[in-house]
């Protein structure tokens, strides 16, 4: 069932600032959009789980590409999972570029992200991406 515009806007928000924070090196920002033990799969060999493990991907991203890589969310849309709406099912392409020798696409990647719903807003409880180029 498609989300309301009051989530869709909170889940894009939270995924405009995932790709700022980790773009930016901001280990304590971006572990903070994930649900403690939150799990991230297809950018390592093994899943990355909970937030302290989750704090190595911005710290990777700044040392690889010096704070000059780029991530964009495009075509996302949402679902709730769930009949009481706590659930979110998210999908989108994330582009990711390389400004450090001019622009380059890195990688195209599906993302389909799971969101929790807590008392202060969405958390990210689980994101599995497949790159596709």
């Amino acid at each position: 069932m498609p989300i309301s515009a009051e989530d869709y806007v909170a889940i894009d928000d939270l995924l405009g600032r995932y790709c700022w924070l980790v773009d930016a090196g901001d280990e304590e920002g971006w572990a903070a959009l994930w649900e403690d033990q939150g799990v991230f799969t297809g950018i390592a060999p093994e899943p990355i789980v909970g937030r302290e493990a989750l704090k190595a991907v911005p710290r990777d991203v700044r040392s690889i590409a010096d704070g000059k890589m780029r991530h964009f969310v495009g075509n996302l849309h949402c679902d709730y999972a769930d009949d009481g709406k706590a659930v979110v099912i998210a999908r989108y392409y994330n582009f990711v570029t390389s400004w450090m020798q001019g622009g380059a696409l890195v990688c195209l990647a599906s993302s389909t992200v799971t969101l929790g719903r807590t008392a202060t807003g969405w958390l990210i409880r689980r994101n599995d991406t497949v790159t596709l180029a």
